[in-house]
């Protein structure tokens, strides 16, 4: 579990905890955990609908660049669309954007890899 996720956890049930029982009432678990429900059901929620998704693309696109070789053609967050000529370090890439024309980009200002359609050439 993740850092965020473990506090949230750990907020949510300090939170039910703490609270105390209604005065003169039922001092039943639910009649003191009850108004804190709802609370603890949306951040569930937004775990899964927002966090989960978020660190999954996450970890696809720090696989993406790193798995990125020679030939590939790539699209820039500039919107520059060129091919991999070399890896020149850890995080320079040297792009060839028209023929004779050479960029440097750093890795992580690459925005996505393109896949060419085999049959249209």
């Amino acid at each position: 579990m993740n850092k965020q996720f473990k506090f949230l956890l750990f907020f949510s049930l300090f939170l039910i905890t703490s609270c105390a029982p209604p005065p003169g009432g039922d001092s039943s678990f639910l009649s003191s955990v009850g108004p804190f429900l709802p609370f603890g059901l949306i951040i569930i929620l937004f775990y899964f609908l927002i966090i989960r998704p978020q660190n999954k693309q996450q970890k696809q696109r720090e696989l993406m660049l790193k798995n990125l070789k020679q030939s590939d053609k790539i699209l820039t967050n500039g919107g520059i669309i060129g091919k991999i000529i070399e890896i020149k370090e850890e995080d320079i890439i040297l792009l060839e954007i028209s023929k004779g024309v050479h960029i440097n980009v750093k890795r992580e200002f690459i925005n996505s890899l393109l896949i060419e359609d085999k049959k249209n050439k």
